[in-house]
């Protein structure tokens, strides 16, 4: 096995600096390329995004300040939930580092670079400061965003509410981005990784629910409270967090060459497809990075025969044999869900949208049996039926699988809402929201890549406008379906079940508009 660790190595005179020659040649020859008005284009479109998402969440959120009591619960609970968010992160980021990640190089830094006679980390320690300053930045505006949203409502230094709640963010952020670096610089196993992401979830689950703080991802997260109610331990979190990204730098000189060879290619080919809208090539490149493989042997092994349909049982086939890893991502998509729904109900309007997102995601695992039939055209060749009518079969299945999600969420939903809200809204809105979900997923899956040659000739407005629906029209039928969920009220006595069964009653239609289409759609790839 190639390590390409040459730390122990006589560096040549001047590598070190032919090295940052030529990360400034390749700088300068990318700004080059890049036009001024296309980048200028590029902030124009990220702020615009920036500025929608911030209207919308505000008008969704409620204006009145909290009252003392409203703000020392804030104040005491706060920080676990953050902290748990936070942990999630981290966790994330050890399970990209035990696939290689979370750095990813061109073939040719892989190539020439990596296989110089040069110390790793000094290759690396460019890519990976980049890395960390890109993602302090994002972690900044996520947190300014989600700042400015919540200081309205309480009585707090406004500017000291926004800054702490942004550097939190831009410390969780780099953080991530550390750990993953340890892990992947480490060699740690996937089940290794997979046991500390637990490990780190589970220390900020004791602490909600304990009502401690004692988890480094709740110290952190103390921080953003701190104008509220300032807890010295979130000094510590914040040593943290620096000497988490100071321990993944220093790793970096334990990167598989391998891995990062393998990593290049695939990205590659995920950038491709993610610029021709392929969402399917995209699904597929995605568990390759991940190495995510079928079960040799099922979970469970259906008998031949029976009474069910074949497409059915094959279905169930295709089920059985997921991985633990799509397992736990699609129960772990379904908590969350549920856990966004009760926060809904907490006074959070916008997190039905991660809810409605997470369903989304979750179905797209759902329907891979559709998915199953487009990858291999040359099976219709031998079927004399109508696609359409072979791809609706496959949605029964998948419809079932979605509902079992929806009340592992309705489940989870009861940490943050009364059993008696969602035993009165579960049977009113678990058939429908599955049921877009299913939808939705089953189209996004079966459109494949746009036919660039028919959308040239709408015209560059009309182009853009077609390829925005492509990708905002299936996951806005789940939000749609969800939606009503905000006309709930807040009252458990007063709940208001009959109006939000009869605003869900429109999502229906926008699952059978779907559903039409795809029982007269051949799909792109047969």
């Amino acid at each position: 096995m190639v390590t390409a660790d040459s730390t122990t190595e006589a560096v040549p005179p001047g590598a070190t600096a032919a090295l940052a020659d030529l990360h400034r040649a390749r700088r300068h020859n990318h700004r080059a390329v890049v036009h001024w008005v296309d980048a200028l284009y590029r902030v124009y479109l990220t702020g615009l995004g920036a500025a929608i998402v911030v209207v919308v969440a505000s008008g969704l959120l409620p204006h009145e300040p909290l009252d003392p009591a409203g703000v020392e619960a804030l104040a005491a609970e706060g920080p676990a939930w953050l902290g748990l968010a936070i942990a999630a992160a981290l966790a994330f980021g050890l399970r990209s580092g035990s696939r290689g990640g979370p750095l990813t190089l061109e073939a040719a830094t892989v190539q020439h670079e990596l296989l110089a006679p040069l110390p790793q980390a000094v290759v690396l320690r460019g890519s990976a400061f980049k890395q960390l300053r890109f993602l302090a930045f994002a972690g900044t505006v996520v947190g300014g965003i989600v700042g400015v949203l919540t200081v309205r409502r309480l009585p707090e230094n406004e500017v000291a509410g926004v800054v702490c709640t942004a550097a939190t963010f831009a410390l969780a952020a780099a953080a991530a981005a550390g750990i993953a670096y340890v892990a992947s610089g480490r060699r740690l196993s996937r089940w290794a990784a997979g046991l500390l992401a637990l490990g780190l979830l589970g220390w900020s689950a004791l602490d909600i629910t304990a009502g401690l703080t004692t988890s480094p991802a709740t110290m952190l997260a103390s921080l953003a409270f701190a104008p509220l109610s300032f807890d010295p331990l979130a000094v510590v979190g914040v040593l943290a967090a620096s000497l988490t990204v100071a321990a993944g730098v220093g790793s970096l000189s334990g990167l598989s060459v391998e891995t990062a060879r393998r990593r290049a290619g695939l990205v590659s080919q995920l950038r491709f497809a993610v610029t021709l809208q392929d969402i399917r090539t995209v699904v597929l490149l995605r568990r390759q990075l991940a190495q995510e493989t079928p079960r040799t042997r099922p979970w469970i092994r259906l008998k031949r025969g029976g009474r069910l349909p074949a497409v059915w049982r094959r279905d169930w086939h295709s089920y059985f044999r997921f991985p633990a890893v799509r397992v736990a991502r699609l129960v772990t998509l379904a908590v969350v869900a549920g856990l966004a729904l009760g926060f809904t109900w907490r006074g959070a309007a916008p997190a039905f949208l991660v809810a409605a997102v997470t369903l989304y995601l979750a179905a797209y695992d759902a329907v891979e049996p559709v998915a199953q039939e487009v990858d291999h055209p040359t099976r219709w060749d031998d079927l004399a039926v109508d696609p359409g009518r072979q791809l609706l079969l496959h949605l029964p299945a998948a419809l079932t699988l979605m509902v079992l999600l929806c009340l592992v969420s309705a489940a989870s939903a009861l940490v943050l809402v009364p059993a008696s809200v969602v035993a009165d809204l579960t049977p009113v809105l678990v058939v429908p929201v599955a049921l877009t979900a299913v939808a939705g997923a089953a189209v996004s899956t079966t459109l494949g890549a746009p036919d660039t040659a028919a959308l040239v000739g709408m015209g560059a407005d009309m182009m853009g406008l077609v390829l925005m629906l492509r990708l905002v029209l299936p996951p806005a039928m789940v939000v749609a379906a969800l939606a009503p969920v905000l006309g709930a009220g807040s009252d458990p006595a007063d709940l208001q079940v009959e109006a939000v069964s009869n605003n869900v009653t429109y999502s229906v239609f926008f699952a059978a508009a779907g559903l039409l289409w795809l029982r007269f759609r051949k799909p792109n790839r047969i």
